[in-house]
């Protein structure tokens, strides 16, 4: 059977599907399954063989999305998306097409526009988020439990940097190298190639990004500010 992934794919396509394969190696090692990884307009293609491919689809759509067509989403119903774009007065999710989610979708974060309160918690493209379709059909909120996500990250007492573009390995790599790694908690993996850097309660998210970035060149960064710091 062939799946197609929500997982984007952008800067260097040698280093995702080396990361799809060895996550693949690692998760789904004791399925009964051969597979054969592709790219196609920037998306995942996976062949799946074997006893347990029904099961390794359904993992994988669950790691990395599955694509949707508008037609075929539901009220009710948690998406999963990829922050695709940014704009003053609306963000958009990609879930296998782009859907809006309007400033006036974002009170429950706050005051302020779309792109203020996309400032405020540190969105940034390519973040993996879940959506849900508003009764309009035509716009999107955060689920409830997107939402809680980030106020339970904005209330803590510590900074997060998000890290769009590479991998979990080579974000704690650089950290090392740079002798940061004393200065946060861990990197936590939020997709194949996005992550959330946890700092410590008397570390800045900004110095970090600045400390980092220029080894990360290929990244999208973004820093959501604790608000107990």
């Amino acid at each position: 059977m062939m799946i197609e992934l929500l997982q984007p794919i952008y800067g260097s396509e040698e280093n995702a599907i080396q990361s799809l394969t060895a996550y693949m190696d690692s998760e789904l090692k004791e399925l009964d399954i051969s597979y054969q990884i592709s790219v196609s307009k920037n998306r995942f293609a996976v062949s799946l063989e074997g006893e347990d491919e029904e099961i390794c689809a359904n993992l994988l759509h669950q790691a990395f999305g599955k694509p949707v067509k508008k037609s075929e989403m539901l009220l009710g119903v948690d998406y999963k998306g990829y922050i695709s774009k940014i704009e003053s007065d609306q963000i958009f999710v990609h879930v296998g097409f782009d859907i809006p989610i309007a400033s006036s979708a974002l009170e429950v974060l706050g005051t302020g526009s779309a792109g203020q309160i996309a400032s405020r918690f540190g969105m940034i493209r390519y973040l993996p988020v879940t959506i849900c379709l508003n009764p309009d059909v035509e716009t999107a909120s955060f689920s409830k439990e997107q939402a809680d996500l980030w106020w339970a990250w904005k209330k803590s007492a510590t900074d997060r940097v998000f890290a769009n573009g590479a991998t979990r390995s080579q974000v704690k790599a650089v950290l090392q190298r740079t002798r940061h790694g004393r200065d946060v908690y861990g990197v936590e993996k939020l997709g194949l190639t996005e992550c959330v850097i946890v700092c410590k309660e008397k570390t800045d998210g900004p110095g970090i990004v600045s400390a980092i970035g220029r080894k990360l060149q290929q990244s999208q960064m973004g820093v959501l500010i604790g608000g107990k710091k």
